[in-house]
């Protein structure tokens, strides 16, 4: 039986692949890693936080709903 030890604080999901969980601390340098190894996922930048990549048909969304947006 294997067991993994996971280091604590928050994960997040990456949005070029769901299966990777990524600590918060680490996410940003695996999103360029990740963003480049998977060229064909299209992915838009949010313009309030640069760690938020929306697919293009949730972009208008994203922006009117994001926590970073200074309007919401």
């Amino acid at each position: 039986m294997s067991t993994s030890i996971f280091e604590e604080g928050e994960y997040i999901t990456c949005p070029y692949d769901s299966a990777h969980k990524v600590l918060s601390g680490n996410f940003k340098h695996h999103l360029l890693r990740c963003s480049q190894n998977h060229p064909n996922v299209k992915k838009l930048q949010c313009l309030f936080n640069s760690a938020h990549k929306i697919a293009p048909n949730k972009y208008y969304d994203h922006l009117v709903e994001c926590p970073d947006n200074p309007a919401t």
